[in-house]
């Protein structure tokens, strides 16, 4: 079963100790996993606010509501719990950000990711460098196969079983 145990092992290993290629780009938003027991999404961002990762939690499914709060927000000690168990695990936190009574919430890490994965953020920054023009938003072979090549964290699927 997936825990947020294993999520945080698997995102925080994929922000700090996986090496990526020196030809593959990543996108400045990360990674998300699921804990779809718990209706919970973690998001992965090796490069944030001042250019930090952030841990993101956000609800899976939210239920909204026209001109009101949400009806299923982020409980009021989540996102604190969060900071608490990365400071736990050794990852210094900077600030958080949103939360309660909102479905998402931020936490900054005060650490830079690895270097690897910093660079292939900043060739995602770059853009294509077969057409220049298109920056980003290229859709050519040469970009798709640039992102593709970047290493994804392992994690476990809902039965129990390692996948990428």
């Amino acid at each position: 079963m997936r825990t947020l145990a294993t999520v945080l092992d698997a995102g925080l290993g994929w922000l700090y100790d996986t090496v990526q290629p020196d030809d593959a780009h990543q996108q400045h938003h990360g990674i998300s996993i699921g804990l779809p027991e718990y209706n919970r999404l973690y998001g992965f961002c090796p490069d944030g606010a001042e250019h930090l990762p952030v841990v993101v939690v956000n609800v899976a499914e939210p239920k909204l509501r026209p001109y009101q709060l949400p009806a299923n927000p982020l409980t009021p000690r989540e996102l604190d719990d969060l900071a608490a168990e990365l400071e736990r695990r050794g990852f210094p936190v900077r600030t958080t950000w949103n939360g309660f009574p909102a479905i998402t919430g931020s936490v900054g890490l005060a650490s830079p990711a690895h270097p690897t994965l910093v660079a292939a953020v900043q060739r995602y920054h770059r853009g294509c460098t077969v057409h220049p023009k298109r920056h980003v938003f290229c859709d050519c072979e040469h970009w798709r196969a640039e992102g593709a090549r970047i290493i994804r964290p392992r994690h476990p699927t809902p039965e129990g079983h390692p996948r990428e």
